[in-house]
């Protein structure tokens, strides 16, 4: 897949709506499409848990 159509999954299945990839444009394959997306995914939820007060915001 190219460089755009990795970045519109990674959005749709992570429900990102405004993330934008800053990856090379080149051919990605399924098997780095979900390397990527695991990344991401604990990226973002270690971002979440170290962030966002969960007492204060009633999550």
């Amino acid at each position: 897949m190219t460089r755009v159509e990795l970045e519109a999954r990674l959005q749709k299945e992570l429900n990102l709506p405004f993330y934008r990839a800053k990856i090379a444009e080149r051919d990605y394959s399924e098997m780095e499409f979900q390397k990527m997306k695991a990344e991401l995914s604990k990226e973002y939820m270690d971002y979440i848990d170290t962030y966002i007060d969960y007492a204060e915001n009633d999550v």
